[in-house]
């Protein structure tokens, strides 16, 4: 008879229970697909990809991961562990009893010990089959022994204990129970592993089964690998000269320590926390890569926290199905907010938005928008001006500033970062107001309010005279186009920064509203001034603070250079950012930001 885990089962149980061997594994399904918090709300886990939990430190990542794992693994009639952020799990199972032993005969190795027969996998002790199924039909959320041959957890402490060496098993036919013992196995999976290594650390790994210990050493041995009944001292020498991993900086022990286990055994759930940690950002960028294919070529479930956004632009790289969960708290329990993975994905193939640092967005307490990188770089600069007083709102390590390329991303990044309920305050241009339909919609998604019957007569109000047909200049309208411009600087002297002003408005092609980018709210005239005024504090209020002087870089007036990278240099050159012009728009952001009242600053 063929020595398979079936034959085996028989010899063991003698036919007790023939059920559990009619099973057929492609039946067997396992998943989780929701997860449930205390405090009232839930999350989806993305099938066969990877759903990742990202929120501030204390927020309730790591003791999620843990609850999930301890529920799963609790069995039925002990007690169970009380739990602080996780209310419940629902569960797919597909698959009878004897399903789940043949997928369990498939993915692990059933052992004869003295005494004790029963199926064993990584990480676990030697299970019969009954004990395994025991609570697989039950409708509560765990599954007791059965848990660790489905679901792997890794934490900081086991990835680890996993080290790279292993005892020598006792006998050539002895089971698998560690992953080094797989990679001995199977040559696929060692290569695999060392095409990993080689792309992360540009070193590959070779394994040395020549002591009382297995083990994986960093490098490779240029000689032919010899029969293994006949060893040479010098392969002997060369491979012992190979560092070992266990020796290895923490980096490349936590990565491989949490890649191995999942390489060399198939797990339908997989739980991770955080295992960028020790790792560079290159570093952490590829380990993305890697758990990304692996969740999509193997169909897993990876569940992970993290707060590294080089591992999230790693598995939004792959094709990996990737949500992700944002947890925020104040006083009570955890909340979960999820950014869904069409979302997410169509935000990061934006071609203009992919290269930013959109995605550090999901790491900081507000998130301010602005049109370009040059403008994201001068607002940061002028919060952090020496003279400003300290913010008893808001960190200012904690506010990012995130370029849209243009007013018309600001919506869709507003969009995406509202779903997990990152504050967010959009600061465009002031004709960022020319059109209606534009700004109703970013208002909506920057969240603060949406777009009010009242706010569109104020805009018509505002707009009226710009958005009116235009005629044939007139001699009078010149004359009062050059008056605005003029008036404020009576008694300077007439300048080349005068001069192109003056130019602009005489442009006869030119649209109006190039006067209101060029001189602010002081374009508008007459009543339109006033219902201009107060569409800004109403736009203020719904976290669209528009720059009031017409373009950012009106903000600094002395600087000759008008557009692109050389301005930024020359603005902060002068120190053009802690004017008080840019200041107070600087106290607007925050102060929209923060739910203060409208015109209220921190000084």
């Amino acid at each position: 008879m063929t020595d398979t885990w079936e034959a085996r089962f028989r010899a063991a149980f003698g036919g007790q229970r023939p059920e559990l061997l009619d099973g057929d594994a492609s039946r067997f399904a396992f998943a989780i697909q929701e997860v449930h918090l205390k405090g009232g709300s839930s999350f989806n886990v993305e099938p066969g990809g990877v759903t990742a939990i990202v929120g501030a430190n204390n927020a309730g990542k790591s003791t999620i991961l843990r609850e999930i794992n301890e529920m799963l693994a609790h069995r039925p009639g002990h007690p169970e562990l009380e739990r602080l952020s996780l209310d419940t799990l629902k569960l797919l199972r597909d698959g009878n009893p004897g399903d789940v032993v043949a997928w369990v005969g498939d993915h692990s190795s059933f052992v004869t010990n003295p005494g004790q027969a029963g199926f064993q996998r990584l990480n676990t002790g030697v299970e019969q089959p009954l004990v395994l199924t025991q609570a697989w039909t039950r409708s509560a959320p765990e599954l007791g022994a059965l848990a660790p041959f489905v679901c792997f957890y890794g934490n900081a402490q086991g990835r680890f204990s996993v080290g790279g060496s292993a005892e020598m098993r006792d006998a050539s036919d002895s089971p698998a129970t560690h992953p080094v013992h797989y990679l001995q196995d199977d040559r696929t999976l060692l290569d695999e592993v060392s095409t990993i290594t080689q792309k992360i650390f540009r070193e590959p790994l070779t394994l040395d089964p020549l002591g009382r210990t297995i083990r994986l050493r960093v490098g490779k041995v240029d000689l032919p690998v010899p029969p293994i009944d006949n060893i040479p001292a010098d392969y002997r020498q060369a491979l012992a000269a190979l560092r070992p991993l266990d020796e290895q900086g923490d980096g490349m022990r936590s990565l491989l320590g949490q890649l191995l286990p999942l390489v060399s055994a198939t797990f339908p759930v997989v739980l991770l926390d955080e295992p960028e940690a020790f790792l560079h950002p290159p570093q952490a960028y590829a380990l993305g890569v890697e758990l990304g294919r692996l969740a999509h070529e193997r169909r897993m479930q990876v569940i992970l926290a993290t707060h590294d956004r080089n591992l999230l632009s790693g598995l939004l790289s792959t094709a990996a199905s990737t949500s992700v969960v944002r947890l925020t708290r104040e006083a009570g329990p955890a909340e979960a907010h999820q950014l869904n993975a069409d979302d997410l994905q169509l935000l990061w193939t934006d071609p203009v938005l992919k290269y930013t640092n959109v995605l550090d967005g999901l790491f900081h307490r507000l998130v301010v928008l602005a049109e370009a990188e040059s403008d994201c770089g001068y607002l940061a600069a002028a919060l952090g001006c020496p003279d400003r007083p300290p913010e008893t709102t808001i960190a200012t390590n904690e506010v990012l500033f995130v370029p849209t390329g243009g007013k018309d991303g600001m919506a869709k990044v507003a969009t995406a970062l509202k779903a997990v309920r990152v504050p967010v305050v959009a600061a465009p241009d002031l004709d960022v107001i020319a059109d209606e339909a534009k700004l109703s919609s970013l208002v909506d998604a920057v969240g603060g309010g949406g777009w009010t019957p009242d706010l569109s007569d104020l805009w018509r109000a505002a707009t009226a005279d710009l958005t009116a047909p235009r005629q044939a200049a007139r001699v009078d309208d010149v004359l009062e186009a050059v008056e605005a411009v003029l008036d404020p600087h009576r008694g300077e002297d007439y300048s080349v920064e005068h001069r192109e002003k003056v130019k602009a408005q005489l442009r006869a092609s030119a649209s109006p509203w190039e006067a209101v980018k060029a001189h602010g709210m002081s374009a508008f005239r007459k009543q339109a001034r006033v219902s201009a005024e107060a569409l800004v504090k109403e736009l203020q209020k719904r976290r669209v603070v528009v720059v009031q002087d017409g373009e950012l870089e009106c903000l600094a007036p002395t600087i000759a250079v008008r557009k692109g990278p050389g301005w930024l240099q020359a603005a902060l050159a002068a120190n053009e950012q802690c004017n008080p012009a840019t200041q107070a728009h600087i106290d607007r952001i925050l102060a929209a930001g923060a739910h203060l009242p409208p015109g209220a600053s921190n000084s």
